[in-house]
Order: structure tokens, then sequence, then C-alpha cells
């Protein structure tokens, strides 16, 4: 799958995107991947070697250890996913979300204290923004942040929050001006994992097992001020300014975890006879399959063409959004009728169709509703 995206990619990144796919060909096998996710334990073998590689820094400051733009993210990640959706998941949350928003709003000390850590693997990130109550309106946040000469002081609950148990920072959403509007007096504050009055808890979940959900607890943690990311009360717009990268991100983990899918139920289905010959010779085995490559490709058309506005500088809400939505409907659907083609062996622990079935159907869910997505896409057609 290289000539249709020789529109959007060099040779170079074209050569990347295969480079990627090598080294997990090699280094992720579909065992082990079983293996974290029956144990919901992270690919910790897996990432030291791929901080090796150097795929932490991807989008990052040159002057900070970065490499490549977003069309290097975008080829990058939709190789992940087709390997693991656990790996492409921890450094989406790492470096594009917690990573892009130091990277823009951080002061050049907490840039230089950060992300040469996070270029080379060795700090962790996660994001604490939705709460009970607060899911989908998420600027309707409880969560406390008091200033109190040069701390911030933290109370309350966040919920769903991807990483959170093997992080040492969680850029935390709080409100630390009250009295304004909804929108208005929320911050950005990199918490301590490990400080006094954090609590951690893991949320069990249908998928997505490798990279723990949690539930985080604040009690009367403080905070350096030197900690604050961007301008206090400012975190409401500085977060939404790194929504539009982790759509697409998550759109290129969709493309890759369906890409996979299907090439495991064409694996299936070429080899698998019934009634005297091989299952694809029937309309109802081979036309979901076709359907699903078609979409899949088309995805990955939508991917790359706002990967391609992000690293040459054009607003892209729209078009995030409309590959978000595209793309993990698109790989819910593959998975669903990949399930059916296997039959049994679809739904059975032994292959790897069953947690494409459990992965596909959170990306439709977070990093905002597909139904949200559809709101976003209405308002920019002016509806």
């Amino acid at each position: 799958m290289t000539d249709e995206l020789k529109p959007f990619l060099d040779e170079s990144q074209l050569q990347w995107r295969e480079t990627v796919h090598r080294f997990l060909a090699k280094n992720c096998l579909p065992d082990y991947v079983r293996e974290c996710d029956e144990q919901k334990k992270l690919p910790e073998e897996l990432l030291e070697k791929v901080a090796e590689q150097g795929w932490f820094a991807v989008t990052l400051p040159e002057e900070h250890g970065g490499i490549g733009g977003y069309l290097e993210m975008a080829a990058m990640v939709e190789m992940a996913a087709y390997h693991s959706i656990a790996l492409a998941r921890h450094w989406n949350l790492n470096v594009n979300m917690v990573g892009g928003a130091i990277a823009r709003f951080g002061s050049p000390e907490l840039k230089e204290r950060m992300l040469p850590g996070l270029a080379e693997g060795r700090l962790r990130f996660a994001f604490a923004l939705s709460e009970n109550g607060a899911g989908s309106d998420a600027a309707a946040l409880r969560t406390k942040g008091q200033v109190d000469g040069d701390v911030i002081r933290l109370n309350g609950t966040k919920m769903w929050i991807s990483g959170a148990m093997v992080a040492d920072y969680i850029l935390t959403a709080c409100r630390t001006d009250p009295g304004s509007k909804k929108h208005d007096g929320i911050s950005l504050v990199l918490v301590p994992a490990k400080a006094p009055g954090v609590e951690v808890t893991p949320i069990p979940m249908l998928g997505g097992h490798a990279v723990r959900t949690c539930e985080v607890n604040l009690d009367d943690v403080e905070v350096p001020m030197d900690l604050l990311v961007g301008e206090l009360h400012g975190g409401w717009k500085q977060a939404l300014s790194v929504v539009a990268k982790e759509r697409v991100s998550l759109a290129c983990m969709c493309v890759g975890g369906a890409q996979a899918a299907i090439d495991l139920a064409v694996e299936y289905a070429t080899q698998r006879e019934q009634f005297g010959r091989k299952i694809t010779a029937f309309q109802a085995v081979s036309y979901p399959l076709v359907d699903a490559q078609t979409r899949t490709d088309a995805a990955r058309m939508l991917a790359y063409r706002a990967a391609w506005l992000l690293d040459n500088g054009y607003p892209c809400d729209r078009e995030a959004s409309q590959t978000k939505v595209f793309a993990s409907d698109s790989y819910m659907k593959t998975a669903v009728d990949g399930v059916q083609v296997m039959g049994a062996n679809g739904y059975a622990a032994e292959y790897a169709m069953q947690r494409h079935f459990r992965e596909a159907k959170l990306f439709q869910i977070f990093g905002g509703t597909n139904e949200i997505q559809r709101i976003v896409i209405g308002r920019a057609m002016g509806l």
C-alpha cells in the first residue's frame, strides 16, 4: 500500500513507513501482542526498543531532540497500529497530546526539562481532562486548582485517563478561576504522578487492556507554578489546539488496525474450505472483504490528507474530525465483518480478530465521540 500515498509522501517518507513496518514485523510478534493484552501489561520491552529507534522524538522540536513532522507521524502511527494498537496509543498520548502541549505552550525552562526525556523515551505522560459528568462536555470540568503563592493546589477526580498508571507526570486540566465562564478559567498543570495526594486506580474495560484506563483522584495535591503549561486560566484554548493532531493520529491508528484485520481475515478465508471450495468463492464472504479494503483505502486517504494539512500549516479541524469519524466507523465495521467471516474462530481468543473487535469500538468513543465530531463538521458546514 504505497502507490496511493505518493501524492502525500516523498520517497524518504515512504521508506520511513516501510522501515517502521519491517522493524515491528521483527520485534512485535502476534503472540507478544496477545500476551500483553491478556495480562493487561504495557509492552515495556517493545517500548524500550522503539525508544532506541528514536520514535518518541517524531514531531517534537529539533532543538529538544525532535525529528520529522506530521506526515512522518501518520506513516509511523499507521504501521505501529498495524502491529500493536497499544504501542500506537502509548506514543500518541505521550508525544502527540502532552508532548505537543508542552512544545507549543510550555516555558523555555519547562521544555528543556521535559522534552529531551520524552524524546529519549525516559519520561512518560498522561493527559487528564475527562470527569464524570464532563465527558463530551469537557469544559464543564469541576476539578479545582487553587493558586496559593508559588503552588497550585488541586482537588478533584479525573476519569478515563489512559496511561496514568505508568506516567511520571499527568497533564491535568483544572478550574483555576471558578468565577469565569465555563470555557474560561481553566489551566493545564503537569502533576507529578507520585506527588502526595495523587491516587491512580485502573478501571476494568472491554478492550485497550495493554494501556490501562484509570481514575485519578487528587486530594490537596500541591504542584509548583513552574509546572503550569501555558497561560494561567488559558488552558481550554490550549487544549483545543492539540485536538486536531490527536484526531489525525487516532484515524491513522484505525487505518492500521483495520488493515491488519483485513489481512487476517483474507489469510483465513483464502485457506478455509467449505462445501468443497474456498470460502472466498462465496460472495457473502468475498464482498465484505472487498468493501472493507475499499473503506480502509478511503480512510487512509482522508488521514494522510489531514496530516498533509497539519504539516503545511493549514487549519484542519473539520478534516481531522472527518477522518476520525470515517476511519473509526470503518474500523468497527471491518472488525465486525472480520469476526463474521472467520466465524467461531473470529470470536476465539486464539485469533487477533476478537481483539480488533474490542479495540475498534474504543475509537468511536475516545478522543471526542463520533457524535461530537459530527457536530464539529456540521458547524464547519454552517449547519
